[in-house]
């Protein structure tokens, strides 16, 4: 059974949970000794949510009974696993890169941002596409990857779709 996290916690996650930390630390010390309630329940209450920063995304793939699911996991600690899907006859695996919109009304006119994200793509005899998951632009080099884990387990081939010119890279 394969194992990937697809929405993994980047360096600027992990900066600023070291930094919470150290202030929670802080905090929390300068609360108990100088008897300081408003520090320690700041502290405290900063501690508790502070695992809510590490949750991670994956996929699992079962092989030999054909299936995959979704699941969330804090601490390496899988939870809230999904239902298990039927994983179709795979010919092959596409990185594709596709430009999203978002709407942020302001008054009368709406005013659009632009954005990019990649998505992992798994293509069938019929060349029928199942889109598995999405990434943000920043990470492709994490969504090749994945997309590179995914089509090793299964013994496929890649097609990064991600620039005009696609390009067959073969994992098998």
């Amino acid at each position: 059974m394969l194992n990937v996290i697809y929405d993994k916690n980047s360096k600027e996650v992990l900066t600023f949970f070291s930094t919470l930390c150290i202030l929670i630390i802080i905090l929390i010390t300068y609360g108990f000794y100088n008897k300081n309630s408003l520090c320690l329940v700041i502290g405290i209450s900063i501690f508790v949510n502070l695992p809510f920063l590490l949750i991670e995304k994956g996929i699992e793939i079962d092989k030999l009974q054909n299936k995959y699911r979704f699941y969330n996991s804090i601490f390496g600690l899988k939870f809230n696993t999904k239902k298990w899907y039927l994983l179709p006859n795979t010919q092959y695996i596409s990185l594709y890169k596709a430009k999203k919109t978002r709407e942020a009304p302001m008054g009368v006119n709406y005013n659009y941002s632009y954005f990019y994200i990649y998505e992992i793509n798994l293509f069938d005899e019929n060349n029928q596409h199942y889109m598995l998951f999405q990434i943000d632009f920043n990470y492709l080099s994490h969504a090749l990857f994945c997309s590179k884990q995914i089509a090793n387990y299964l013994n496929i081939p890649i097609v990064d779709a991600t620039t005009h010119e696609h390009k067959w890279i073969n994992n098998v």
